[in-house]
């Protein structure tokens, strides 16, 4: 787990760094740390036990559509509150969306949330973890917060038993396409099950603001 904490640290190292010289001010404290040690220990390491289930063992598919409250095998509630695309890139190069999730845990044991190990799309039916990783859209992401005056942050912590908690997935889109689904194994390293959030362009909320 070391290697995903540095590279966590710099995803939010460069995020924060480049936020916070946009003269950004919904940050929090966290635009204040000056030290990669100190990033590193801002993210959230989830658990991970002795015998993880392999990455290549089928699990089961869930679907599920925006504002859709997904009960998940009464184990957890889910929905995708809404999916936000920020207009302020370059259209003909990339697309921005904010994946806002309320996540409710019915069990009473903890279960971990992490953007970076537990989300990742389907894009045209290929996988990608890096449409939730790229640093452009997570600088985009926190401008946006920042300007509406929230204080919502992506995923990257526990989930204690009956805790309810929100955040965002913050996604890298291409300019265009047929299929696109958010991915989310709620149980990661345990099990392989995955519930897909469908993410039709008719259904996108569009933020036309410049964010600068």
């Amino acid at each position: 787990m070391k290697q995903f904490r540095q590279y966590a640290a710099l995803v939010l190292a460069a995020a924060l760094t480049c936020a916070a010289g946009a003269g950004l001010t919904g940050c929090g404290t966290q635009s204040k740390v000056s030290s990669e040690e100190e990033f590193i220990d801002s993210v959230y390491t989830p658990e991970v036990p002795e015998n993880p289930v392999p990455d290549d063992v089928p699990g089961k598919d869930v679907e599920a559509k925006i504002g859709e409250t997904l009960n998940f095998e009464d184990k957890l509630t889910v929905t995708l509150d809404q999916a936000i695309e920020l207009d302020d890139v370059n259209k003909a190069s990339y697309r921005v969306l904010v994946c806002e999730m309320t996540v409710v845990n019915n069990t009473d044991k903890k279960i971990d949330c992490q953007t970076l190990t537990h989300f990742k799309m389907l894009i045209d039916g290929e996988e990608s973890y890096n449409a939730v990783r790229d640093v452009s859209a997570a600088v985009l992401a926190r401008k946006y917060y920042s300007k509406i005056g929230s204080n919502l942050t992506s995923f990257n912590q526990e989930v204690a038993p009956g805790e309810t908690i929100k955040g965002y997935v913050y996604v890298y889109a291409p300019t265009s396409w047929q299929e696109m689904k958010l991915v989310y194994t709620p149980y990661r390293y345990y099990s392989n099950d995955r519930i897909l959030f469908d993410l039709p362009e008719e259904s996108l909320t569009h933020y036309s603001e410049k964010l600068g």
